[in-house]
């Protein structure tokens, strides 16, 4: 197995036990598809030997192929950025010093010059160093997320770095509309979908997937995909919030080729740590792998 090489609220590795093992074995699948990717977690806990990841946000996909291709150069400039940091004293001048990068690499976003390189270096200096791996962006397309007390040092991530950039180069890197895949995917191949959560609480710092967000229509799209993939003899896995499970059950031909289970997963997105669990404490798997068709707890669930 292998970490997340960034931090990306809305991760799965609270469930990625639970989501594994309710996944077919290497050997009987064919190609692998994640295209909500984010972090990344169940690609990099399978990693998988030929695979297809996608993001809506491009630039989270940038960072993704350039990190794929130059890992020594990032992780040196990096170390660079944390001597640099780690040369001040004072929490406001470290603070100083963070916003100064952020406003650099939105600078930078913003195509005031083109160093795809440098964004990418400072992509992940900011994932370490902001609050708890939010990338969230105001009206004008900003990263405006403020910097944490504590840093996360690239020299104590390095392992992980370096093994993620093992498992990417099995992957090819894309930044499209997920409906992509319908037109690629084959009999055989395993696709994991992991849409922005359906939910009333206040997620919307982490539930935004475009301009035009992502509503009940676009959740309805990934159950109909899901189960156009599943009639071409695919493997698919569904995970989403407690509050989508009406949505599914309201299909009769899609509840009767798949199974749904309920999982605990607190979320850790609100700075209050008193109300983190209320963010999206209530997970739901969905799948038709067949080897779970069986298992008792789907069964009892359905």
């Amino acid at each position: 197995m292998a970490d997340p090489i960034l931090r990306w609220a809305g991760g799965k590795r609270q469930i990625i036990d639970d989501i594994v093992t309710r996944l077919p074995p290497s050997r009987d699948y064919n190609d692998y598809y994640e295209p909500f990717f984010g972090g990344g977690a169940v690609f990099f806990e399978l990693k998988p030997s030929n695979a297809f990841i996608n993001d809506i946000n491009e630039t989270l996909m940038d960072f993704y192929e350039l990190f794929k291709n130059n890992l020594d150069y990032i992780i040196r400039e990096n170390k660079k950025l944390d001597d640099a940091l780690n040369r001040y004293s004072t929490l406001d001048a470290k603070k100083e010093f963070y916003y100064t990068r952020r406003r650099e690499f939105n600078e930078l976003q913003n195509g005031c010059c083109e160093d795809e390189l440098r964004e990418a270096v400072l992509f992940l200096f900011l994932n370490r160093t902001c609050f708890n791996g939010l990338y969230r962006t105001n009206e004008k397309g900003d990263f405006n997320v403020p910097m944490k007390k504590k840093v996360i040092l690239t020299e104590s991530i390095e392992e992980k770095l370096k093994e993620g950039h093992k498992v990417l180069q099995n992957a090819e890197i894309t930044s499209q509309d997920f409906e992509y895949i319908e037109e690629e995917v084959e009999e055989g191949d395993l696709i994991f979908l992991d849409p922005p959560y359906i939910s009333n609480s206040d997620a919307r710092y982490f539930n935004q997937y475009s301009t035009g967000g992502f509503g009940r229509d676009r959740q309805i799209d990934v159950r109909d995909l899901a189960l156009k993939l599943h009639h071409r003899g695919a493997y698919v896995m569904i995970t989403n919030s407690d509050e989508a499970e009406d949505l599914y059950r309201s299909d009769g031909e899609f509840m009767e080729n798949f199974r749904m289970m309920e999982l605990e997963a607190a979320r850790s997105i609100n700075s209050d740590s008193s109300q983190r669990s209320q963010i999206g404490a209530t997970d739901i798997i969905v799948t038709n792998s067949p080897q779970f068709w069986e298992q008792r707890e789907f069964d009892a669930y359905r």
